[in-house]
């Protein structure tokens, strides 16, 4: 039997078998409640059994994040507490990569590795946990939304179950937005709590929450900034007593998550300028029609043979908008949800149109929106505004069974996609960083301004690290990691032209007989890679990659904000009889 279809009926029994489950609990207990919460998790966990299969997958990001994670480990490993490059990059020239690609993932793939898990097992722990997360965090919003924990069971599923969800996780492996899909709805749970008092729990899990959502993936939490300051505002609107101090408050919440996160999104903001995404970047649209339908198995697949991708909306999720819109013409959402309801509703059709070629010159139009590439990567803050809907339009249909039925299809149409279409057992963590430097040449369509890493040709074989273009000199390498290399130099002729094949970006720093010396990264033979003169004689050089003046500040910036939220912490920590009335009202 093909590995995909053994999962598929691997996902059937396991569904069968929670499904008898429930149906004996409820023979055995007819009168007490099942624990939704708990209900909800079991299920979450269908989707990721098939993450439990050994070795990488035959499509998908899997192997890129796993060489991704290796080189920030190492990089974490030669002491550099916030990784910026990658020395493995393009045949061994190294790459700029992490001061680009957000960080959160890689910061959590290292703790797990450090704790003895592979580098592929790892990612697949933060797969899982995220995506069982994301239906935990929807759930806990929605409930804390509505009040209403049979609208955020159901929210949850229907955000759970979404195509581009299941796409992200299993056919993509989009490991930053993953985390971005459980990360979200905790944003919005937050600010939902902080807008009934101002207390030092919610700020803290307002600002880290907002901080890690710009972590996890630079895209995602842009496009979402106006969306969580709208839902800010409508909370103030609504609340009896709009005080002027909630405002600042709130704005002082945001502020303090972007500073907290400064360390990352600074440097990407200020040296954007030496990287060719945003001025040359396009955006690339979906067709209107693969937005209502998938073209493989009858539509109920959402990749094709060769790795296309579908990203449709969804069938349960098109009939849950279509429903509402009904159900609000009639007048059967009540007057309480109306506000949140029109406000999703408003979001979901502008981000639909976003999605398409209608929208360019709104994209094109402001530069940093260029390096979001993919407008389809909108559909995970579809699927979190149709989620709501979702609950709202539950809440206001009293027929049980209407629910159980749209959960049970919810879950069932989406069956062909809980796993990959098969795995590479044998491609390890070991085999993945041997072909990395051969296969990553760069991240999307970016490179340098000075040169286009797809011309660094190497007949597919690692590029020495130095080499003597003109005159005559002896090299022996003394050291070398992620960021430093040191050599020394004995220069036999009149003068020596040495190539150091690192790939040149600000911060890299030749120091010889440790004083500084000047690069030469634009000679027109060698566009991009440092070069140097030497003079006759025994060298000692070193060249490092070191912070620019804004990844210092930015460091800075982000080291105080924690100091001061920790400082702010234990101030604020209840003592005594305030601490056992804290602990009394957590349980």
């Amino acid at each position: 039997m093909l590995d995909p279809y053994r999962m598929v009926f691997v996902n059937i029994i396991a569904s069968l078998f929670l499904l008898g489950g429930v149906v004996f609990y409820k023979f055995v207990y007819p009168k007490k409640n099942i624990n939704l919460l708990f209900l909800l998790i079991l299920i979450s966990l269908l989707p990721v059994i098939s993450i439990l299969r050994s070795g990488t997958y035959e499509s998908g990001d899997l192997t890129i994040h796993t060489s991704f994670a290796i080189s920030f480990y190492e990089s974490l490993m030669d002491g550099n507490f916030v990784p910026r490059w990658s020395s493995q990059m393009i045949y061994g020239y190294g790459y700029p990569l992490f001061i680009f690609v957000y960080p959160l993932p890689y910061y959590l793939v290292s703790l797990i590795h450090f704790l003895g898990f592979t580098f592929i097992d790892s990612i697949k722990i933060i797969l899982a946990l995220s995506f069982i997360s994301s239906g935990i965090g929807m759930y806990l919003f929605i409930k804390e939304e509505l009040r209403n924990k049979f609208s955020a069971f159901f929210a949850a599923l229907v955000y759970l179950f979404s195509p581009y969800h299941l796409v992200d996780l299993h056919f993509r492996v989009a490991i930053g937005e993953i985390l971005a899909f459980a990360i979200l709805p905790f944003c919005f749970l937050a600010i939902k709590k902080m807008s009934y008092s101002i207390t030092p729990r919610w700020f803290y899990f307002s600002t880290i929450s907002f901080s890690l959502l710009i972590l996890s993936h630079q895209a995602i939490s842009l496009i979402s900034f106006p969306f969580i300051i709208v839902y800010y505002l409508y909370l103030w609107i609504t609340k009896n007593n709009k005080k002027i101090k909630y405002i600042f408050f709130y704005i002082f919440t945001l502020v303090v998550g972007l500073l907290l996160s400064g360390f990352y999104w600074l440097p990407v903001v200020m040296e954007s300028q030496y990287m060719n995404l945003l001025t040359k970047g396009n955006i690339s649209f979906v067709p209107l029609g693969e937005l209502f339908y998938s073209s493989w198995k009858w539509g109920f697949l959402f990749q094709g043979h060769k790795g296309e991708l579908s990203f449709m909306v969804g069938y349960v999720q098109w009939f849950i908008i279509i429903f509402s819109i009904i159900l609000f013409i009639k007048g059967k959402i009540s007057l309480k949800e109306k506000k949140i309801y029109l406000i999703s509703v408003i979001s979901f059709f502008i981000l639909i149109i976003m999605t398409q070629s209608v929208s360019s010159p709104i994209w094109m139009s402001v530069p940093i929106l260029r390096g979001f590439e993919f407008s389809y990567r909108l559909l995970l803050l579809i699927s979190f505004f149709i989620s709501i809907i979702a609950g709202i339009t539950m809440k206001n249909v009293n027929n049980r069974w209407l629910l159980i039925g749209l959960c049970i299809v919810t879950i069932s149409i989406t069956i062909l996609n809980w796993g990959n279409r098969g795995t590479i057992p044998q491609l390890n963590d070991q085999a993945i960083k041997y072909e990395f430097p051969r296969n990553i040449t760069k991240v999307g369509h970016s490179t340098t301004i000075w040169v286009n890493s797809d011309k660094f040709k190497s007949n597919n074989r690692l590029v020495p690290h130095i080499i003597v273009l003109q005159g005559e000199a002896n090299i022996s390498e003394t050291f070398r990691n992620s960021v430093r290399h040191e050599y020394l130099i004995n220069v036999i002729s009149k003068n020596a032209l040495i190539r150091e094949n690192t790939l040149y970006f600000p911060g890299w720093k030749l120091y010889v007989d440790n004083n500084i010396y000047p690069i030469n990264f634009q000679n027109p033979k060698y566009p991009g890679i440092i070069l140097f003169d030497l003079s006759p004689g025994l060298h000692d050089i070193e060249i490092s990659f070191e912070d620019t003046p804004i990844r210092k500040i930015s460091k800075l910036i982000s080291f105080v904000t924690g100091v001061f939220l920790v400082f702010y912490m234990i101030k604020n920590f209840p003592r005594g009889h305030n601490r056992r009335k804290f602990l009394k009202e957590q349980r």
